[in-house]
């Protein structure tokens, strides 16, 4: 009769460690979703600040003497640059008009070095959460 419960306790305590992992792993997949979740919106109040920074600095650039058409070059030279389409001369392709200061996106940029978070540099980093 003790073999029987001692038998019955066992399984019992198996089922209920079975249930309880389950419902970790299940409550270990929403925590990682929800990190997720939280660093994206993190991530978009950012970058929404960061257009309007550039929109800013753009008004000033042009206030300064930049014509409309310098700044749009500026503009396709980033975005040319970013997705490694321009081999880093100016559109006529002369090696006189081309720009020295190619930057490699999967370098980090040296204004944002110490600010792994990618904040404007001299800002504090607003994301100071982590997954859990």
């Amino acid at each position: 009769m003790a073999n029987n419960q001692n038998t019955m306790r066992d399984m019992k305590r198996s089922i209920l460690k079975a249930v309880r992992d389950s419902q970790r792993t299940k409550q270990d997949a929403m925590d990682e979703y929800v990190a997720a979740r939280v660093n994206i919106k993190s991530l978009e109040g950012r970058l929404e600040e960061a257009r309007e920074r550039a929109a800013l600095l753009r008004r000033k650039a042009k206030d300064a003497g930049n014509t409309s058409a310098e700044l749009k070059t500026a503009d396709d030279l980033i975005d040319a640059r970013w997705t490694g389409t321009e081999d880093g001369s100016a559109e006529d392709g002369s090696p006189e008009n081309a720009d020295p200061g190619t930057v490699n996106p999967e370098r980090e940029h040296p204004a944002m070095e110490g600010n792994m978070e990618g904040g404007m540099p001299g800002e504090p980093n607003r994301w100071e959460g982590g997954e859990s």
